[in-house]
């Protein structure tokens, strides 16, 4: 065998990638954000760290900083993987979708309980549910500048901070500790603020830009 096929032969199995490798990485993976999820939910742990994940997880620590190098790393994928078990992992691309989006995700929030809850009374629960608070932020942002870009930037701000309100795990707390509401009618009742709020939003932002055009 020449050298030059040799080495063919080794670049090609450097760029061959094993699907049960790449199975046995996602389900580490998984077993990571999972584990995170069961600390994350357990009320009466306070003090995260990556040694107690990692044992929790039944995985060595280096193999913890393998997939994740950094704590905000991990926190951010940890974000993202929280989205696509809530539903709302792939932004809104239209209006409607951003509407509608508390009547799938509110539901799902109520069969994750115990994990939404712990996210608001643990630092980096807290810090988990900001690295998708930002991203949601610009992706809404983008979605209503349909309805709200000749509005003035202070009235653009409001609005675009009462919908993440309204769509945030809060509204969805509030309305179920205080009103005796369930995920599905939670959902339905902030999509109907949502319509009433838009509507509006689209009606003044074409008064403004009506305005504009007969200057």
């Amino acid at each position: 065998m020449n050298s030059t096929h040799s080495a063919k032969q080794t670049a090609e199995a450097r760029v061959y990638n094993s699907p049960l490798r790449d199975r046995q990485a996602e389900q580490t993976r998984e077993l990571i954000l999972q584990a995170l999820t069961e600390q994350l939910a357990d009320a009466g742990l306070k003090d995260f760290s990556i040694p107690r994940l990692a044992l929790r997880a039944g995985v060595s620590v280096r193999t913890v900083y393998r997939y994740f190098p950094t704590k905000d790393a991990l926190l951010e994928e940890f974000a993202y993987w929280l989205d696509l078990q809530i539903g709302s992992a792939e932004p809104p691309a239209t209006i409607e979708e951003l509407v509608t989006l508390s009547e799938s995700a509110f539901p799902a929030f109520d069969e994750m309980e115990p994990l939404i809850r712990a996210q608001w009374l643990t630092p980096h629960g807290r810090a988990s549910r900001e690295v998708g608070r930002k991203r949601r932020l610009a992706n809404w942002r983008k979605v209503l500048s349909d309805v709200a870009d000749n509005l003035p930037a202070d009235e653009q701000r409001r609005g675009l901070g009462i919908v993440l309100f309204l769509l945030s795990s809060r509204s969805w707390q509030a309305l179920k500790d205080e009103f005796d509401m369930d995920g599905r009618e939670s959902g339905k009742a902030v999509s109907w603020a949502l319509r009433t709020l838009i509507a509006d939003l689209r009606t003044r932002n074409n008064s403004v830009a009506k305005t504009e055009k007969t200057r």
